[in-house]
């Protein structure tokens, strides 16, 4: 699970943002693994994303707006 690895995505537009908000950057991704997943930090999860397997890059990603630090 990506939430126990050290991994390092390519974010595409930054914070919540979509980085595949049209149709022809969804397409590019039709036929890929596709996961969603969460970063915890702590006991609190710091943000959501959405992110293509294959491409190593996340589509969609979004902070926790009630994480606190």
């Amino acid at each position: 699970m990506a939430e126990e690895k050290d991994v390092k995505l390519e974010f595409c537009l930054g914070k919540e943002s979509q980085g595949a908000s049209n149709y022809a950057e969804v397409l590019k991704h039709v036929g890929h693994q596709i996961q969603v997943v969460s970063f915890p930090r702590g006991v609190q999860v710091l943000k959501v994303a959405v992110e293509c397997v294959t491409c190593n890059r996340v589509l969609i990603e979004y902070d926790n707006p009630e994480y606190e630090e």
